[in-house]
């Protein structure tokens, strides 16, 4: 990937002692950083409401997937319900469930999502999952990206943390990251939510 993207670089983060970086930011007051990042999530698929939507939602369920769907994408035909029409994969290795599977690998991953042992996984690490886990079902006719980018902030804000958004420039990368954790390869996607939200982190530390 370019080196002039350093958030998407390959290189391995010491998970333990890096992400310890990010709670020694903790405390600074997050407000600053949630409305630009709102409006870059908004922008990515053309979503609305995105702050509304965010601030509804306070766990995941299947019910609240398609809530959150119907919120961002209120005047579009389509909207809050599961996707009608096959799908082949975009990235390979990807699920793309038919549609008649689409419910049922929903509930199956938010019971995933709500075990206990998902819970002693980091919050970085947890936004990279679930936001995977979504894309990979592709639950919607559109809107999945920014639905599951709206699902994998939840994780980052139950931790104090600053939510992950990608920047127009970084869009390129974050779809490769997204195409290579569809091949069990995480790594460039959980650098690219770990880098985004340290960067905000370390500016609002220096307020």
């Amino acid at each position: 990937m370019p080196e002039d993207l350093p958030i998407y670089s390959e290189t391995p983060l010491r998970t333990g002692l890096q992400f310890a970086e990010l709670e020694r930011l903790k405390g600074s007051d997050i407000s600053p950083v949630l409305a630009q990042a709102d409006a870059w999530i908004a922008a990515f698929e053309g979503a609305t409401g995105v702050t509304a939507t965010r601030e509804s939602l306070t766990a995941v369920s299947r019910d609240a997937l398609l809530h959150v769907h119907a919120r961002l994408f209120p005047d579009r035909p389509g909207a809050g319900q599961w996707r009608h029409t096959p799908l082949k994969p975009i990235h390979r290795g990807q699920d793309c469930a038919p549609p008649e599977f689409i419910e049922r690998s929903v509930e199956n991953l938010m019971t995933w999502l709500t075990a206990e042992s998902f819970t002693q996984i980091h919050p970085i690490e947890q936004c990279a999952l679930v936001m995977t886990r979504i894309i990979d079902i592709w639950p919607f006719e559109f809107g999945t990206t920014t639905v599951a980018l709206i699902f994998g902030n939840l994780p980052l804000r139950n931790a104090g943390l600053t939510p992950f958004f990608v920047l127009p420039e970084h869009r390129s990368e974050f779809e490769k990251a997204i195409a290579r954790a569809m091949a069990i390869d995480m790594q460039p996607l959980i650098n690219a939510i770990y880098r985004t939200v340290k960067k905000e982190m370390e500016e609002l530390a220096k307020r």
